[in-house]
Formats: structure tokens, C-alpha cells, sequence
């Protein structure tokens, strides 16, 4: 599975909630029928505040280490695609056969334009980057909303690479598995690999001065991103801040974190995850 992560900020023209309806619904209808997509899912930031709006949230500061000030102005959600590997992935923004006409199936160009919204949904170019996935728990989609938050992580400068890896996928994430009521976690690596030459246009914002600065500001705040999905908010909070476990995960985080911290986002799968062989026939 070859997975790239995007992350946008709305157009100064919208509020959240407009840009919410632009993305999940204009934007998403043109992002499933990407060419080969086998995955398609819309992260949007809550409306909902961690520290304020849930019961004895405020204890979320105690958990949070170095969280960068003004974070959330610089994005307002992100997109995951996921392809069978890097060539269907830049190949993806193609013309498809999928369009009803009085013939027949015809080649829709707004697919390979994703909608042609990007100038007006966006402020600049999507933080566009490839992952490592590492699956630790499958997620379970009951047909009912799940209370889905992500930790975006940075490691100390000092730590061996490999050994935090490993660490973090065994150690770390071994002790969340065993929480009542999770139903998905997965760990995400930012890689060094470039997935934005060959996607966007050469003269894109993304490879301005401007884009750039942005969104190596943007990195500098975290290398890993860890996923979480519970069947409600009160199994986070209450395995999170278990007696039993608390020490060993601060113990953990002072150790090898420099940054932790926590954001509650909005799901919304246009195109269920398929990991396995794919099939060569439609399959959206």
C-alpha cells in the first residue's frame, strides 16, 4: 500500500464549516474516482475542543508536551489516498471512463481536475508527503459515528531513528492496544520521499519560496502521526489517563518525544481502504 497524507488549509473566503461541506462533499465526489484509488479518507479538524468541550478534559494539558503555538492556523484538515504503489499514485489525476452519457460511459476531464476547486476550497497547496503505515489494531467501522483522535508526535533530535521506530511500535503503542473500546490504531511516519514534483504543476504554489517555508513550518512541528479511533470519547479519556499506565507513557514521552500532542478530527471515508491484491475489474 502506497499512502500519501495531505494537508490543506481552507481558503481565507470560508469559514470551517463551509470548507468542511466543500471538501467532504464537491471535492470528495472528484477525489474517490481518482484512477486506481484503493483508499480515500477526509480527516477535518472537530469543532469540538479537547481541553474545553469534554468532562475533565483540561487533564489533555497534562498530557501534552511542547504543543507549537498557533498550530491550528496553518491547517484545517487532510486528506489520505492510497494507491497500490507510487506509479498509480502520480498517474492518479487522469481522465476517466466512469462518466454516464447517451452513449454510454465517457471520459469525465473533471476527474483529472479533481473538481477544479483547489483555487477556491484552499489557501496555497495541500502539505502534500508519503507515509510508512504501520497498523497496530485494524479499524472496525460499526455503522455509528467513532470519537477518532490523532496524535501528532515529533521525536527528540538525539534519539536514534531506528531505535524509535521500533520503540514506538512496540513498547508505546503495545500498552493503547489493550484499552477498552478502541477499534482502530495506527501509526503513520513521515518520509523523506518527494510524492509532489510529479502531482502538481510546476508552477503550483507548493514550490514557491512562500509554499515552502510554509509547509517546512508546517513539519517542524512533528514526524509521526498516530491514529486512534474509540467506540466514544470516555474510553480515550479513561484508558488514556489509566493510574496503571500513566507513568510508563510520561516516562516513555519525556524519554523520546519532543513534541505530543492531541487533535479530535472528523471522519470521512469516500473510499474504504482495500490492502489486499487488487482485482482487475471496477471496483469503487
Amino acid at each position: 500500500m502506497f499512502k500519501v497524507f495531505g494537508f490543506v488549509k481552507k481558503n481565507n473566503n470560508l469559514s470551517h464549516d463551509d470548507y468542511r461541506a466543500g471538501h467532504a462533499g464537491y471535492h470528495n465526489s472528484f477525489g474517490r474516482r481518482l484512477k486506481n484509488i484503493r483508499g480515500y479518507i477526509l480527516n477535518v479538524r472537530s469543532n469540538r475542543d479537547l481541553v474545553k468541550d469534554y468532562k475533565n478534559s483540561e487533564i489533555i494539558r497534562e498530557i501534552s508536551l511542547n504543543e507549537p503555538k498557533n498550530f491550528d492556523n496553518q491547517w484545517n484538515g487532510f486528506g489520505q489516498l492510497m494507491f497500490d504503489d507510487y506509479y498509480d499514485y502520480i498517474n492518479a489525476k487522469q481522465a476517466t471512463l466512469d462518466k454516464a452519457g447517451p452513449g454510454g460511459l465517457e471520459l469525465d476531464q473533471m476527474v483529472a481536475k479533481v473538481g477544479d476547486d483547489f483555487n477556491h476550497l484552499y489557501s496555497g497547496s495541500p502539505f502534500q508527503f508519503n507515509v510508512d503505515e504501520t497498523i497496530i489494531s485494524p479499524v472496525i467501522r460499526p455503522e455509528k459515528k467513532l470519537f477518532k483522535i490523532i496524535q501528532f508526535i515529533k521525536k527528540k533530535n538525539d534519539v536514534n531513528p531506528i531505535l524509535y521506530s521500533s520503540y514506538l511500535k512496540g513498547k508505546y503503542c503495545s500498552i493503547f492496544s489493550d484499552i477498552k473500546g478502541l477499534k482502530g490504531l495506527i501509526i503513520n511516519q513521515r518520509t523523506s520521499l518527494d510524492v509532489m514534483t510529479n502531482f502538481f504543476k510546476p508552477d503550483a504554489e507548493c514550490f514557491s519560496n512562500r509554499g515552502i517555508k510554509r509547509r517546512e513550518k508546517f513539519y517542524d512541528c512533528w514526524d509521526t502521526i498516530i491514529e486512534y479511533w474509540f467506540l466514544n470519547y470516555e474510553n480515550f479519556f479513561k484508558g488514556r489517563f489509566d493510574k496503571k499506565l500513566l507513568t510508563y507513557i510520561n516516562n516513555f514521552e519525556d524519554k523520546y518525544f519532543e513534541k505530543s500532542f492531541y487533535r479530535e478530527v472528523d471522519e470521512t471515508v469516500a473510499v474504504m481502504p482495500k490492502r489486499n491484491i487488487s482485482t482487475d475489474f471496477y471496483h469503487r
